[in-house]
């Protein structure tokens, strides 16, 4: 458990003694592919650190439409937003393959709040980093087309090892990267299309090349 809490984003700067006080509230949880975490408006009893594995958090539509909010990996914690939303998962989460969790205790987490400060600011910074991933979620899928968003993805991808690749490979498959862009497979295809004839990118399955790096950029700065 310590093991686990360590290499997450939320609890990593704390020392054994509080991550002893935080694996005593938890449980460790080992989910197949395909699992359901939670399901919107579920009891939010607790919430959880991937170990190890893959889990997407989405809501869906009347109809049936998914959309994903965020692909949670090693060290991501996921569903903390509930410790404090009335008590109901405000979205679903499911394994996207064979996952390792810690799911800690809600009520017991929130009285571990008053008695270590470094928790409480931890945990108002990573939910404030989410607060900023939803804002340019909202913003992407209203402000921007398809293409762009997809530009902005592979920016990001580029940019997020530091070494500014021009070579990417992508670890989604096309239904669950269209979801992530709001969109369907067949108008995510049309969008690589349209930046394959345009010269910035190469397509080879699943590996991406940036041909142009400036003009990618000029996609993201569209808005």
């Amino acid at each position: 458990m310590r093991q686990i809490l360590k290499i997450s984003e939320l609890f990593s700067q704390l020392d054994d003694s509080a991550l002893d006080e935080i694996a005593s509230a938890a449980v460790t949880r080992k989910a197949n592919r395909g699992e359901m975490l939670f399901s919107e408006g579920d009891p939010a009893h607790s919430f959880f650190i991937v170990g190890s594995g893959k889990v997407k958090v989405f809501k869906l539509s009347p109809e049936g439409k998914e959309q994903i909010l965020m692909i949670a990996q090693t060290g991501d914690s996921v569903a903390e937003a509930a410790l404090f939303a009335g008590g109901a998962f405000p979205a679903s989460a499911q394994t996207m393959e064979n996952s390792e969790l810690l799911a800690i205790n809600r009520e017991k987490f929130v009285g571990l709040l008053g008695r270590n400060p470094d928790l409480a600011v931890n945990l108002i910074a990573r939910l404030s980093g989410l607060l900023r991933q939803m804002t340019r979620l909202v913003e992407g899928l209203s402000l921007t087309d398809v293409t762009t968003r997809l530009a902005h993805y592979l920016s990001s991808q580029r940019e997020s090892t530091g070494q500014q690749l021009v070579k990417i490979t992508l670890s989604e498959k096309k239904t669950t990267l269209a979801s992530q862009l709001g969109t369907i497979p067949e108008t995510l295809s049309r969008s690589l299309a349209k930046l394959v004839r345009e010269g910035v990118i190469a397509v080879d399955g699943p590996r991406i090349t940036i041909l142009n790096v400036a003009a990618l950029h000029a996609y993201t700065e569209s808005i």
